[in-house]
């Protein structure tokens, strides 16, 4: 009877695993791609990037500089002068909405634009 409750269980996991693979999927999927990005130090808007051009842009503030990447339609943050560098490690990204955040610089790079969703709410 316990090898049926295993069996059980790593059925169950297994199952569990492969909805989440698909539901990351299709959030991948609908999340459009933006094409902007808008940095902010302070919380004040102090510049818009084009994504849609490679270049590479400097930020400084009295508690450090951050050095912003974009390429390929991509924004990450190359370099920072900061002790544990979480923005450098967040990587690349590209969909509207998703941010990237030096705190210790109060530094932040949020995706805007790209295709709006097809929804019609009445």
């Amino acid at each position: 009877m316990a090898g049926w409750f295993r069996k059980k269980d790593l059925i169950l996991c297994v199952v569990l695993l492969v909805a989440g693979i698909i539901c990351w999927l299709v959030m991948r999927l609908v999340l459009p791609t933006g094409n902007t990005a808008d940095v902010y130090i302070d919380d004040k808007l102090v510049q818009t990037i084009d994504m849609t051009v490679d270049d590479t842009y400097e930020f400084n503030t009295d508690r450090g500089s951050n050095t912003v990447v974009v390429e390929s339609g991509k924004i990450s943050v190359g370099d920072a002068d900061c002790p544990d560098k979480v923005c450098v490690n967040m990587g690349w990204k590209s969909r509207r909405g998703e941010t990237i955040a030096c705190l210790p610089h109060k530094l932040v790079i949020e995706i805007q634009g790209g295709r709006e969703r097809d929804i019609d709410v009445q």
